[in-house]
């Protein structure tokens, strides 16, 4: 499976969770993760689109096939409206996609997927852009989609190929 792939197959749906589900924009407001939440809304989608996909198999978040992902939300240190800042450094959160990305190319027989929300941000944010850069040197391949969740806070879902 390639990267074009992977998105197509959930990014459509991901994103129409995310920015009508009410709970998640208090999580939002909040700034608070919610990769719990994630973790099984992917699976819900893949198991809608015929996957098998297992949870938490050999430290991996999920596992379909011979397909790995690691799943993140970032949830940024940077001033909007309406949010609640957090004072978590950014780079510890981004140091985690990082690792994340580093323990998948550990394992040869999957191909290594990393989604990560990243909130309240807009992509285009300049203190963003450093920690972006960290990331995507890491990646073969990265897609993105800006979205607003439903009170209006901005967020971008990453999809990357390890």
């Amino acid at each position: 499976m390639n990267l074009s792939e992977l998105y197509s197959m959930i990014n459509g749906d991901l994103i129409s969770q995310i920015t009508s589900h009410e709970g998640l924009s208090v999580f939002a407001s909040e700034n608070a993760k919610f990769e719990g939440w994630l973790k099984v809304e992917l699976i819900n989608i893949l198991k809608k689109k015929n996957q098998r996909p297992i949870p938490e198999t050999n430290w991996v978040d999920i596992v379909f096939d011979n397909i790995a992902i690691e799943l993140k939300t970032i949830n940024t240190n940077y001033k909007f409206d309406n949010v609640n800042r957090k004072t978590k450094p950014i780079t510890d959160n981004t140091g985690g996609i990082i690792q994340d990305i580093e323990k998948l190319k550990r394992k040869d027989a999957l191909i290594g997927f990393v989604v990560f929300v990243v909130f309240p941000c807009e992509h285009e944010n300049k203190f963003w852009q450093k920690q972006f850069q960290l990331i995507e040197g890491k990646l073969k391949e990265l897609v993105y989609q800006k979205f607003t969740f439903a009170n209006g806070i901005p967020g971008v879902i990453y999809y990357g190929k390890i």
